[in-house]
């Protein structure tokens, strides 16, 4: 038997006046890696025509030009949005801030974009102060417990982990995918020192919210704010942590939780070790 069931949304439009500015997520909300979800582009072109602000805050260990350009192969119109902002970017910012010291990338090739124009980066893992994660290597291996001689030899080395994304898995098409939040979560299992960047951390929401401020010239309440996604540990407690609203959206990585329609969200939590967390709202997928 289940008690907790937060307010279902069947129309988004229902709320459009409620809000001024959305916080949305990108995978598993507006596309789920191969292709858009058309009714979350009716979403968007609707809240274009009312004036809505619409920024897309992503865990991808990416810059937000590398994004654009992997939506812009999509045929997404960049034009519906005010602002994309990239777990990536706050992971940069970082880098630049610590000119003194040295890091390692952790994560496949396609992610090396992240580091241009960054000269404190070094491909030998001995002279290298921190590891800037952003996700799997093949020559390691897809199980995250794959990782366990080298993390304990970094560990034991006093090597801090920065986590680029910390989402811990991701739903490509219909596989499920671990993430850079996965390996983590493992290092801080075995005793290592872990800083992520990205939802559901603040800094993320503060940079994003100072940001779309200095470009619209005014100053954006917290409660006109509507932060909507797909992951309850990173989009729905982040936006809890930040103190907004938040829209759950089911049709994400908890597709084959709610299969049949059985809405269990004392489960869900319970699965995910998040019972105190709050879902405002919920829909099954973003829908005008």
């Amino acid at each position: 038997m289940q008690n907790y069931l937060p307010e279902e949304l069947k129309e988004f439009k229902s709320i459009s006046k409620e809000y001024d500015v959305y916080f949305i997520d990108l995978w598993g909300v507006i596309h789920n890696g191969l292709h858009l979800y058309e009714n979350a582009i009716v979403v968007l072109n609707e809240l274009k025509k009312i004036k809505k602000k619409v920024v897309l805050i992503s865990n991808a260990p990416r810059s937000n030009t590398t994004v654009k350009q992997f939506l812009k192969k999509l045929n997404f119109n960049l034009d519906l949005i005010d602002l994309l902002v990239t777990s990536g970017d706050v992971t940069k910012n970082y880098i630049y801030r610590n000119e003194n010291k040295i890091f390692y990338h952790l994560g496949p090739a396609k992610d090396n974009d992240l580091f241009k124009d960054i000269n404190n980066i070094t491909n030998d893992i001995n002279q290298s102060n921190e590891i800037i994660c952003t996700g799997l290597v093949e020559e390691v291996g897809w199980n995250i417990s794959d990782y366990e001689n080298i993390f304990k030899d970094w560990i034991e080395t006093e090597k801090n982990f920065i986590c680029a994304n910390p989402d811990e898995v991701v739903s490509r098409g219909n596989q499920i995918e671990f993430c850079a939040g996965a390996l983590a979560k493992y290092y801080k299992k075995l005793g290592g020192k872990v800083l992520y960047f990205g939802k559901p951390y603040e800094e993320i929401y503060r940079y994003t919210k100072l940001t779309l401020e200095k470009n619209i010239e005014n100053i954006v309440e917290k409660k006109k704010i509507l932060a909507v996604g797909d992951n309850l540990k990173t989009d729905i407690y982040g936006a809890q942590n930040f103190n907004i609203d938040s829209l759950l959206i089911l049709n994400g990585i908890y597709k084959d939780f709610f299969r049949d329609n059985n809405l269990n969200f004392d489960k869900l939590l319970k699965s995910n070790e998040m019972e105190s967390l709050k879902i405002n709202k919920f829909q099954q997928e973003l829908n005008w």
